[in-house]
Protein backbone atom coordinates (compact mmCIF):
# COMPACT_ATOMS: atom_id res chain seq x y z
CA UNK A 1 0.00 0.00 0.00
CA UNK A 2 1.26 3.19 -1.25
CA UNK A 3 1.03 6.40 1.18
CA UNK A 4 -1.52 8.25 -1.21
CA UNK A 5 -3.58 5.06 -0.10
CA UNK A 6 -2.94 5.02 3.13
CA UNK A 7 -3.83 8.54 3.45
CA UNK A 8 -6.84 8.30 2.17
CA UNK A 9 -7.65 5.29 4.05
CA UNK A 10 -6.95 6.91 8.04
CA UNK A 11 -8.77 9.60 6.84
CA UNK A 12 -11.63 7.98 6.59
CA UNK A 13 -11.15 6.03 9.41
CA UNK A 14 -10.12 9.00 11.54
CA UNK A 15 -13.03 10.64 10.08
CA UNK A 16 -10.61 13.78 9.43
CA UNK A 17 -9.50 15.93 6.71
CA UNK A 18 -7.00 14.05 3.97
CA UNK A 19 -4.96 16.77 4.48
CA UNK A 20 -3.91 16.03 8.13
CA UNK A 21 -2.71 12.83 7.33
CA UNK A 22 1.08 13.15 6.14
CA UNK A 23 4.26 11.31 6.12
CA UNK A 24 5.27 12.39 9.42
CA UNK A 25 1.56 11.40 11.14
CA UNK A 26 1.24 9.96 14.79
CA UNK A 27 -0.73 9.54 17.38
CA UNK A 28 0.56 12.98 18.58
CA UNK A 29 -0.16 14.99 15.33
CA UNK A 30 -3.68 13.28 15.01
CA UNK A 31 -6.38 14.27 17.40
CA UNK A 32 -8.22 11.13 15.83
CA UNK A 33 -5.76 8.17 16.05
CA UNK A 34 -6.47 6.46 19.82
CA UNK A 35 -6.81 2.86 20.36
CA UNK A 36 -10.22 1.85 18.98
CA UNK A 37 -9.37 3.48 15.67
CA UNK A 38 -6.63 1.84 15.16
CA UNK A 39 -8.53 -1.39 15.47
CA UNK A 40 -10.53 -0.03 12.89
CA UNK A 41 -7.82 0.92 10.33
CA UNK A 42 -6.49 -2.47 11.03
CA UNK A 43 -9.53 -3.89 9.75
CA UNK A 44 -9.70 -1.72 6.65
CA UNK A 45 -5.83 -2.16 6.10
CA UNK A 46 -6.58 -6.39 5.68
CA UNK A 47 -9.69 -5.64 4.18
CA UNK A 48 -7.91 -3.37 1.28
CA UNK A 49 -4.55 -4.94 1.03
CA UNK A 50 -6.34 -8.69 1.76
CA UNK A 51 -3.35 -9.27 4.04
CA UNK A 52 -3.65 -10.34 7.98
CA UNK A 53 -1.46 -8.30 10.21
CA UNK A 54 -0.17 -10.10 13.13
CA UNK A 55 -1.44 -8.83 16.88
CA UNK A 56 2.28 -8.94 17.58
CA UNK A 57 3.01 -6.44 14.65
CA UNK A 58 0.20 -3.72 16.35
CA UNK A 59 2.96 -2.21 18.66
CA UNK A 60 4.69 -1.09 16.16
CA UNK A 61 1.81 1.00 14.08
CA UNK A 62 2.80 4.05 15.89
CA UNK A 63 3.32 6.19 13.00
CA UNK A 64 2.80 6.24 8.81
CA UNK A 65 6.00 5.19 8.23
CA UNK A 66 5.67 2.19 10.98
CA UNK A 67 2.12 1.21 8.99
CA UNK A 68 3.44 1.21 5.48
CA UNK A 69 6.25 -0.95 6.66
CA UNK A 70 4.55 -3.66 8.41
CA UNK A 71 2.04 -3.88 5.60
CA UNK A 72 4.95 -4.24 3.46
CA UNK A 73 6.07 -6.84 5.35
CA UNK A 74 2.74 -8.62 5.82
CA UNK A 75 2.58 -8.94 2.20
CA UNK A 76 6.30 -10.66 1.92
CA UNK A 77 5.09 -13.45 4.21
CA UNK A 78 2.03 -14.48 2.08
Amino acid sequence: MDFPHLQRLMADVFECDVHLITEKSNPDTVEAWDSLRMLDLILAIEQETGVEISPERLEEMTSVPAIIAVIQDAKQSL
